[in-house]
């Protein structure tokens, strides 16, 4: 696959090459604010954390959210953070996921529909009533989210019993963030989703010719769709086949489109997801080797 990539790139100029190289040189950028907004929101609630631990867990999070449908795994990072409350980190890696989702799903879900609107051509009633709509939801979203108190009180679980402890425990995370740095947060995301996508058209000028306009509609089309289909590992295919739909029908090529996609999940998946299998193993040989000891520590009593 790697070979039918280079392959293609190989049949433009030198210029598509530097486009290449800038796709994975943005990959810094990219991981380089998913740190910043990480360290700011474990920050809210743990002052004293170390950017060593910041940097550990997200990589962690990316291995295992690599092999997981939707990137689910990546809400493991609190398995990485020993002496700190894991339901309360776990807590925090669901603000994270769902801040970025927000700002996701205010992008994607009108480019989607947008681009359902230009290409179907439906009446202007059904085109006023479907943009309306999603103006309506993105902000019921956006009241929802900058009212974390609001939120709180609709999920706070009462009663003594366990689990409802543990749930009480879980979105406790939110007591540490009021609207300001709710805002604060929703802006790293907003910088995230702008380096994703120079990044997609880097690497799609590097195929063909496409304007920057035209990558925002159906990047963010593509992540939209990557959230509500969360269906594969690493979404490998829902990610390729979503981008190859949206760019077809602004009149680019499918092959293009393809190309891509595919240096986006090398670059933005894999490698770091690789990275990351180091901190995996790490934390398994920490483990075993505990457990060893106190086997030790037990015969020998």
């Amino acid at each position: 696959m790697i070979k039918f990539l280079l392959y293609s790139a190989s049949e433009y100029s030198e210029r598509a090459w530097l486009n290449i190289i800038l796709g994975f040189i943005l990959l810094l950028p990219n991981y380089f604010i998913q740190f910043l907004k990480w360290k700011y929101i474990l920050k809210q609630a743990l002052p004293d954390i170390h950017n060593s631990l910041v940097i550990k867990s997200l990589l962690f999070g990316s291995t295992l959210g690599f092999i997981t449908p939707g990137n689910l795994g990546e809400l493991a990072r609190s398995l990485y953070f020993k002496d700190h409350s894991r339901l309360l980190i776990t807590g925090l890696n669901i603000i994270d996921k769902l801040a970025g989702m927000i700002i996701f799903v205010s992008f994607g879900l009108l480019a989607m529909n947008g681009l359902i609107l230009i290409t179907s051509g439906w009446s202007k009633l059904m085109s006023v009533s479907l943009i309306l709509f999603d103006f309506l939801l993105i902000c019921l979203i956006w009241v929802l989210a900058l009212n974390p108190p609001l939120l709180q009180r609709i999920f706070k679980a009462s009663g003594k019993s366990s689990w409802r402890k543990k749930i009480s425990e879980l979105f406790s995370a939110l007591d540490y963030f009021n609207r300001n740095s709710i805002l604060k947060l929703l802006g790293y995301n907003i910088l995230w989703f702008g380096v994703i996508l120079l990044q997609y058209h880097m690497l799609i000028l590097a195929f063909t010719g496409v304007s920057l306009l035209q990558s925002f509609w159906a990047v963010s089309a593509t992540l939209f769709t990557k959230i509500i289909l969360p269906v594969s590992v690493g979404d490998l295919g829902i990610r390729e086949g979503a981008a190859v739909f949206y760019y077809s029908l602004l009149g680019v090529e499918k092959t293009a489109a393809f190309n891509a996609s595919m240096f986006i999940f090398l670059i933005n998946f894999m490698m770091p997801a690789l990275v990351g299998s180091y901190f995996v193993f790490r934390l398994r040989w920490e483990s075993n080797s505990k457990n060893k000891q106190k086997s030790t520590i037990s015969i020998k009593r």
